[in-house]
């Protein structure tokens, strides 16, 4: 969800910074595809063309942005993998972080993105877990080319072997050392302690799974978090420790 969320993105800012107010015309053919409509009907209407057609929407820009947050990811991906108009230099250096050497690699991989959107929204744990590399490998692709991060780190690590919980959060640290200090004067308390567990949290369960987890097999967050203090207890004893070395020497 977050990787589809930043292809909209993106999109939107490398499309409009080039075409402008043109961008509805440039890509009418892809929007007024009868194929694609149909897609997109509902008992209420047609949601792309109540967007196209609404005159309260005055500018192009406003209802190219509108329909792109509203399309399905095999849109999204036939968009920017598929449409000539998308192929302009300097959209391509708008839209990606890395630009791809090859575009035959990303779009081969298209469909096992697809398959894993669709696996994970319709709880198909059994499709997961026979395709499971196929998917990480499709994702990871993708995400090296978007330059997609997970709360500020760019690559998850990988370990030779399945790693411990500790050895998780110790690389975690070192990526983000600032998840591992807490100031305890903080005035909203709750929140910023509510905000840095629930992001080691989520960064912890993406690198287990990264390196060969299971979903059962991801420790509570109480444990998870324990582990974090406990990291910080040793640490400090290390410090302190340390400075009595330095003392006693001099």
């Amino acid at each position: 969800m977050r990787l589809e969320i930043l292809m909209k993105k993106r999109l939107i800012s490398s499309l409009l910074n080039y075409y402008g107010e043109d961008i509805i015309k440039v890509f009418k053919n892809f929007f007024n595809n009868k194929n694609r409509l149909i897609r997109y009907n509902y008992s209420k209407g047609n949601s792309i063309l109540a967007i196209l057609k609404n005159p309260q929407i005055a500018k192009e820009s406003q209802k190219f942005e509108k329909i792109i947050n509203i399309l399905y990811l095999s849109d999204i991906l036939f968009l920017f993998l598929c449409c000539e108009q998308f192929r302009k230099s300097e959209i391509l250096e708008r839209f990606y972080h890395n630009i791809p050497e090859k575009f035959g690699v990303l779009n081969r991989s298209r469909e096992d993105l697809l398959n894993l959107r669709n696996t994970v929204a319709h709880y198909n744990f059994k499709d997961f877990e026979l395709n499971k590399k196929r998917y990480k490998d499709a994702i990871n692709l993708f995400e090296y080319h978007l330059g997609h991060d997970i709360a500020g780190i760019k690559e998850l690590p990988k370990f030779d072997t399945k790693p411990s919980i500790k050895s998780i959060l110790i690389e975690i640290e070192k990526l983000r050392p600032d998840l591992f200090k807490i100031d305890t004067k903080k005035d909203d308390e709750i929140e910023y302690f509510y905000n840095k567990h629930r992001l080691l949290l989520d960064l912890c369960d993406e690198i287990a799974i990264y390196n060969g987890y299971e979903t059962k097999e991801l420790p509570s967050p109480w444990t998870i978090i324990r582990q974090m203090y406990a990291i910080n207890k040793d640490k400090r004893k290390f410090n302190f420790s340390f400075l009595q070395l330095k003392l006693f020497n001099k």
